[in-house]
């Protein structure tokens, strides 16, 4: 009778929870990137809105400024990672603007998903995951300082 020496399969190494946290955020935020262009327009709704305030609009004509132009704070030329400051930039300045102006505003404007709100706030949670503290400050300096 022979031995069978052969070494039995070898057990895949367990995910630790932070992986399955990127895999679940990046998940997300393929969803969340569909809704750019939608967010895109949404902004240039509300810096012609009458209702909104004049700082406002200066911030929101800025945001559309920054979506507009080829330079960014990561260029989208990267794929995925290149729209997640743009989306994060918007999102951080309609926070504002329903904190200034009310999301009654914001939402009579918004022709996506009823559920705008948390929309914006899974947008904050899972842009954490991918770009750099240090980015993520100072898009959050420049949209609080204004």
């Amino acid at each position: 009778m022979s031995e069978d020496t052969s070494k039995p399969a070898p057990k895949p190494a367990p995910q630790r929870a932070g992986s399955e946290k990127r895999e679940r955020a990046a998940r997300q935020l393929k969803e969340v990137l569909l809704l750019l262009p939608n967010l895109a327009k949404l902004v240039g709704r509300l810096a012609v809105h009458p209702q909104v305030p004049a700082r406002e609009k200066a911030i929101l004509a800025a945001t559309i400024a920054y979506l507009a132009t080829p330079i960014d704070l990561i260029p989208d030329f990267i794929p995925v990672l290149g729209e997640v400051d743009d989306v994060f930039l918007v999102a951080l300045v309609l926070q504002r603007l329903i904190n200034v102006a009310g999301k009654e505003l914001v939402l009579e404007n918004w022709d996506g998903d009823p559920k705008l709100l948390s929309i914006i706030q899974q947008i904050v949670e899972v842009s954490t995951f991918f770009l750099p503290k240090r980015l993520r400050e100072k898009l959050v300096g420049r949209v609080q300082s204004e």
